[in-house]
């Protein structure tokens, strides 16, 4: 067998014991991550240089942990910088694409700022408000992200360049009044969109952004969004922790703080792996909230898209542990209802009821699932340990041996994964006592066993066990031949890798090899969590098998659309059809059509013909 040059180790990931000692130096001295961080933005500066392996690990770890963690502390001008980068790095066809469509639309961007700001300076002249107004954009690989989570147009993003109007306060009158005052003076001017006003005076953001936001209409009929702010505020907008404090505010301690405090808490308590500590912490990095209520009125701030369970585990684990749903707003709900802003829940528990690792899909916060973790683990350390002594004791009422010949078998007749995975599901009760006794009886027939169990069961020989394995490093490419017969890779099934693709393979544990599309979230924290594990892929020609594919269409609706597009994809390209689903409202059509396609190019050309359909304004791929 060919070596494969990665060896797995408890010590394995030095990346993530990396970023834990680095993190765990947040409660003691914050400086310490502000220099890893401006280290980092110079890494990312000078990384022209670097070979095409190391910049797809380096802009992965910053993707996963540098960029959100700037973004937490309120570093957003250094947050967006390292993620603009990165993405650079990390898809540089998307952020070309994405850059010349951004290059396209400056001038018109740079005519809504001059509009903007020449009929603001007006008013703003004449109540003798000193200020200032510039356009803030939203990080390239955000606005990418939103592009392809929301099947959006470039130009459909409103909010791609914020309008910041930062004035200088006067007088005693508090800022937050202030302003509403200079907000009264907008929507004077610009009319506001009902319903779009946030005020991020009063609840700020965790990493301590403060705003009055609201979206207004420009006279070329678009909406904009504009942020109103202070100039506390505006520093605290671009440097966030640093400036804070270097500006002397001096104030009850604030959401961030709390949870810088937070973190020495959470690191004495943590008894995890690097990796479980990674996975963890980073959920604790997103900013996106909702604020809900208790019963007797005490607010709850949660992530957005938070479950009814997520709050019950805020309130305390045992809670969390026993839910079995709630009242939200005096309805029953059952535990996976997602809570919205103002939502006031009530958590109805029950003694009887135990978690199911379903509950892992069904939250989102880090304490939810710290929590769920914790209770599988010790259910499973429990369950192996039942799980041997009721093997041992149904061995001594049949008198039957135990050597490892006879505990193979036993894994291979249950089909489990490995000797621990059986004593757990024998100490679980999902193999039961009478089942174990036939399979003791089943294992040890000399003869019976070999002539009944399936081929792929039996055991075998050590030599005809061992399958050729492909050679693996991440120092150079892995090279993705296609095979008619057993493939020596796998492709993932959260992203769906089609040969084309700018992938990388990971090689893991059981070295197993498995390719994921780059731009994948998963791949993302491989590539941080496993940089040694991971390689570039390197694409032979595939013409012959078929995989999956997913494309978006939207477009004004009209007769004989469904047939047009069955001719484009049958007729002229011969690509085959799994299904189709389009849906139309107002004269407007969205739908899914799934193919199968042999690699990239062919997917490529199908788009490109999609699009020149009479009526289609987006044509894309999308995750599945």
């Amino acid at each position: 067998m060919t070596k494969i040059t990665n060896v797995y180790s408890d010590e394995l990931n030095v990346q993530a014991a990396t970023f834990r000692k680095m993190l765990m130096s947040i409660p003691k001295d914050i400086r310490v991550i502000l220099i890893k961080l401006a280290d980092r933005l110079h890494n990312m500066r000078t990384l022209e240089g670097m070979p095409e392996n190391r910049q797809i690990v380096k802009a992965g770890e910053t993707l996963y942990v540098y960029a959100p963690l700037a973004r937490r502390l309120g570093l957003n001008k250094i947050g967006r910088e390292l993620e603009d980068l990165s993405f650079k790095f990390h898809l540089p066809e998307n952020y070309n694409k994405l850059m010349q469509m951004i290059d396209a639309t400056k001038e018109k961007r740079e005519q809504v700022i001059e509009e903007f700001r020449s009929k603001m300076g007006v008013v703003l002249d004449k109540e003798k408000i000193s200020y200032e107004i510039k356009g803030v954009r939203k990080s390239l690989y955000a606005t990418w992200i939103k592009m392809n989570e929301q099947n959006l147009a470039f130009d459909e993003i409103h909010n791609f360049q914020t309008l910041r109007l930062i004035f200088k306060p006067k007088g005693r009158t508090s800022e937050r009044r202030q302003c509403y005052n200079v907000y009264t003076l907008v929507t004077d001017v610009f009319m506001p969109r009902r319903g779009s006003l946030q005020d991020m005076v009063k609840n700020p953001k965790a990493n301590g952004f403060e705003a009055l936001i609201v979206d207004i209409m420009i006279s070329d009929g678009n909406w904009r969004e504009v942020q109103i702010l202070s100039q506390r505020m505006g520093e605290i907008a671009e440097r966030g922790y640093s400036s804070e404090k270097r500006i002397g505010y001096d104030k009850e301690p604030s959401e961030r703080d709390k949870w810088i405090e937070s973190i020495g808490d959470q690191l004495i308590n943590l008894k995890k792996n690097d990796l479980d500590f990674l996975d963890n912490f980073k959920l604790n990095l997103y900013i996106s909230e909702i604020y809900v209520f208790t019963p007797a009125g005490r607010i709850i701030k949660l992530p957005r898209g938070a479950t009814v369970l997520d709050f019950a585990f805020h309130i305390h684990s045992e809670l969390g542990l026993h839910c079995i749903g709630a009242k939200v707003n005096k309805k029953l709900v059952n535990i996976g209802h997602v809570l919205n802003s103002a939502d006031q829940i009530e958590v109805l528990n029950s003694s009887k009821a135990s978690p199911d690792k379903s509950w892992l899909d069904i939250v989102v916060s880090a304490r939810a699932k710290d929590n769920l973790k914790h209770y599988f683990r010790k259910q499973e350390r429990e369950n192996i340990t039942a799980g041997e002594v009721i093997l041992k004791e149904v061995q001594s009422e049949l008198e039957a041996e135990t050597d490892e010949t006879t505990i193979i078998r036993l894994v291979s007749y249950f089909q489990s994964k490995d000797q621990q995975s059986l004593y757990s599901r024998i100490g679980s009760k999902e193999i039961t006592r009478s089942g174990l006794v036939r399979a003791f009886k089943s294992v040890t027939s000399t003869g019976i066993f070999e002539s009944i169990l399936p081929s792929f069961l039996k055991v075998k020989p050590l030599a005809e066990k061992v399958k050729e394995k492909p050679e693996f490093s991440h120092k150079k490419p892995f090279i993705a031949e296609e095979r008619l017969d057993e493939p020596v890779y796998s492709l993932a099934d959260c992203c769906y890798p089609i040969p084309g693709d700018k992938s990388i393979a990971y090689c893991d544990e059981n070295e197993n090899i498995i390719i994921h599309q780059i731009a994948c979230n998963n791949a993302i924290r491989l590539n941080a969590e496993h940089g040694r594990s991971v390689a570039k892929v390197v694409w032979r020609p595939h013409k012959q098998n078929q995989y999956l594919a997913k494309i978006f269409l939207k477009g004004i609706d009209r007769k004989k659309i469904v047939h047009d597009l069955t001719y484009v994809i049958s007729d002229q390209m011969n690509v085959n059809m799994k299904s189709i689903h389009i849906d139309g409202n107002n004269g407007i059509y969205e739908g899914n059509i799934v193919v199968y396609v042999s690699n990239l190019d062919v997917l490529n050309a199908l788009v490109v013909k999609l699009k020149r359909i009479d009526g289609i304004r987006l044509a894309r791929r999308v995750d599945f």
